[in-house]
């Protein structure tokens, strides 16, 4: 397989392929590309250019200048994680979230490294209060930003200590 340093890739699915299996549907070979190729972070730029500025629902002079890049994690959690079911006799579904914290410091490294680059302002979304998976997320990702010194003000866009 050759190398790269990143894989570009539009949307996948759709309507169309709700009636297929599973394991049949566009979004089960993108969950395939996912692992084989190893692609654990997902980069999504959000940025308000100047030209579309007028199409969003909030007013122009709030989003104009808006360069906001999320780091999404795309190998375990959801995704990947067991046991999952559709039961269609009590007509319920679950899905289980489960991390490991070598999942979690390796798309923390990425989101650290991409905002050293950028503004050097980082913040991890978690709901720690309530998931345990989110608990292990602001450990993991507190520890790791010990290893980028230029967060570790005082600042607001600092990591608050669990």
């Amino acid at each position: 397989m050759p190398a790269a340093g990143a894989v570009l890739l539009g949307a996948v699915g759709g309507p169309q392929f709700a009636s297929l299996p599973n394991d049949r549907r566009p979004e089960a070979g993108l969950l395939a590309l996912r692992q084989q190729l190893g692609c654990f972070a997902n980069l999504r730029p959000a940025i308000a250019f100047p030209s579309i500025a007028n199409c969003s629902p909030l007013r122009p002079e709030r989003i104009l200048g808006a360069n906001i890049l999320i780091v999404r994690e795309l190998l375990g959690g959801l995704y990947f994680g067991e046991p999952r079911a559709i039961d269609a006799e009590s007509k319920s579904a679950w899905n289980t979230m489960r991390y490991s914290e070598h999942e979690i410091e390796r798309v923390a490294r990425v989101a650290f490294k991409l905002a050293l680059g950028r503004n050097k302002r980082l913040v991890s979304v978690d709901k720690a209060n309530v998931l345990e998976t989110s608990r292990l997320w602001r450990q993991v990702v507190t520890r790791v930003a010990l290893e980028f010194p230029r967060f570790h003000s005082n600042t607001p866009s600092s990591i608050p200590s669990p």
